[in-house]
């Protein structure tokens, strides 16, 4: 089973090549450049989620399959800025979406390598940064302030004009 929609799904070029595709899908060798996709994958996740402990940065890779995201393990106020030090390192990342990232078939161990490199670089730069220094407050609690704070004010300058 297929599916395939917007504007130009039944498009002959989009036919025509969603047909490759799956003549290509069922060829032997097709299920084994998948697996080994995924072994590689898995290697990586593995060796990167190892590199941050050891270094301790609050960050940790989890995928499934080929699809793979980023989790901190410490809360941050400024984890958001780790996407520029990404950018810096050269690891650009799509600006729209879920914060799910895909890895493409083509992708070899030294892209796997390469991709560990550049986020390490990153990490390094956002810790000497300052950046994931353990928060001095409870931030959960400093949050649950500014917020109350904020609805005060809102509520107060309803009555008063």
């Amino acid at each position: 089973i297929n599916y395939v929609i917007g504007t130009f799904a039944g498009h002959p070029f989009v036919m025509a090549t969603m047909n490759e595709f799956l003549r290509w899908l069922q060829l032997p060798e097709t299920e084994k450049s998948y697996d080994i996709m995924h072994s590689e994958i898995d290697a990586f996740i593995s060796k990167s989620n190892k590199a941050f402990k050891d270094k301790g940065y609050p960050l940790e890779f989890a995928n499934w399959f080929s699809v793979w995201s980023m989790l901190f393990t410490q809360p941050g106020r400024y984890h958001w800025m780790f996407q520029y030090y990404l950018k810096d390192a050269g690891v650009n990342l799509s600006w729209v979406g879920s914060g799910r990232l895909l890895f493409s078939l083509n992708w070899k161990k030294a892209d796997y390598d390469r991709l560990l490199d550049r986020v390490l670089v990153a990490c390094e730069n956002m810790q000497k940064g300052g950046w994931w220094e353990p928060p001095v407050a409870n931030i959960k609690q400093k949050l649950a302030v500014e917020i109350a704070t904020a609805v005060g004010k809102n509520v107060l300058g309803a009555f008063s004009g």
